[in-house]
């Protein structure tokens, strides 16, 4: 394994942050935004009452109908 200075390693992750606070690029013609929220992630419903799931300390808590049920789910 290639070993890297902390000086480079620094400057790198100062680049990756300088990325991330960019705004999003422009949307393309004819391309279309998804809504995601208030979905966290795809996942089973946890219940019972509002959805139990923690994705990494954010809790789902959306009602078991707001959850997208397939097959023998539901």
């Amino acid at each position: 394994m290639k070993r890297i200075r902390k000086r480079d390693l620094l400057r790198r992750i100062e680049s990756i942050e300088e990325r991330l606070a960019l705004p999003p690029a422009v949307l393309l013609p004819g391309q279309q935004a998804i809504p995601v929220e208030p979905t966290i992630a795809h996942h089973a419903y946890e219940g019972p009452g509002p959805c139990r799931t923690d994705w990494f300390g954010t809790v789902c808590g959306q009602h078991r109908d707001t959850h997208h049920h397939t097959g023998d789910h539901g």
